[in-house]
């Protein structure tokens, strides 16, 4: 029996059973520390999951190594950048190929899309980062990131006030 399949004998056979979304978590989260623990992996504190500055050292890690610029990368990916942003990706077109939930979404104009995906990238890196890492930033007391949640609160109900009036679509 492997770690990501369950099974159940029914009738004396044996079926699989589909694993819950908690127990992919946990073996994600074990193997995370896993490789902390092994291979010395320190992240900066309050790094969290973020998609926003995992991208951005993405990219500046390829330009410095590439092209031989000097932009600034965080700490933990001087050496090998962090893929969580190419995992992520990896594992939510693998659980929607799973669940036939893979389907073209209609979101307007591409530069639409182009364009609100850039907006949206670049909030997150003037904002300090993804709401994760705010969080984790108000907790060790920072008032800047404080002040941020906040924003992103206010973003959250004037967004929603916004879409129940039908002013934005």
């Amino acid at each position: 029996m492997s770690f990501v399949t369950q099974f159940v004998t029914l009738a004396g056979r044996v079926v699989p059973r589909r694993v819950s979304a908690v127990t992919y978590g946990v073996i994600a989260g074990l193997l995370a520390v896993g490789v902390q623990v092994f291979f010395g992996v320190k992240p900066p504190p309050a790094y969290g999951i973020c998609v926003a500055c995992h991208t951005r050292d993405v990219i500046d890690w390829l330009a410095n190594h590439l092209l031989g610029t000097r932009w600034e990368i965080a700490p933990v990916s001087l050496i090998l950048p962090l893929l969580t942003t190419v995992g992520m990706l990896i594992g939510a077109y693998a659980a929607a190929r799973r669940n036939n939930e893979r389907r073209r979404v209609a979101l307007g104009g591409h530069w639409r899309s182009f364009v609100c995906g850039i907006l949206v990238m670049n909030a997150a890196i003037v904002a300090l980062g993804c709401p994760t890492r705010l969080l984790l930033l108000s907790a060790y007391g920072d008032f800047l990131a404080v002040l941020a949640v906040g924003g992103v609160i206010a973003g959250i109900l004037a967004g929603t006030f916004l879409l129940a009036r039908g002013i934005v679509s």
